[in-house]
């Protein structure tokens, strides 16, 4: 059970080292967006949760709760976003 907890939490480290990466790609976005009302896109979020609901059935991990979780880290984007999108203009 150790060995298993070890590699959870290092899975766990990882997962945060690429929301980092994520969150970076966010701040990129916030530069380049022209106008605040570009940085909420429900196209593209739309796109985003038909893409990670497929990846996560064809992973056979369950759909619905991956989609959840996906849909509180794109609206923590779109705020985190809407946040750097205004320090870059103040």
């Amino acid at each position: 059970m150790a060995a298993l907890r070890t590699t959870i939490d290092q899975l766990d480290a990882d997962l945060v080292s690429l929301l980092e990466l994520r969150f970076q790609c966010m701040e990129a976005a916030a530069r380049i967006k022209e106008t605040r009302d570009a940085v909420r896109d429900e196209k593209r979020k739309a796109e985003v949760l038909e893409n990670v609901k497929k990846l996560a059935s064809e992973a056979g991990i369950p759909s619905p709760s991956v989609a959840a979780m996906w849909e509180i880290l794109i609206e923590t984007s779109i705020s985190y976003e809407f946040q750097k999108w205004g320090d870059l203009r103040e």
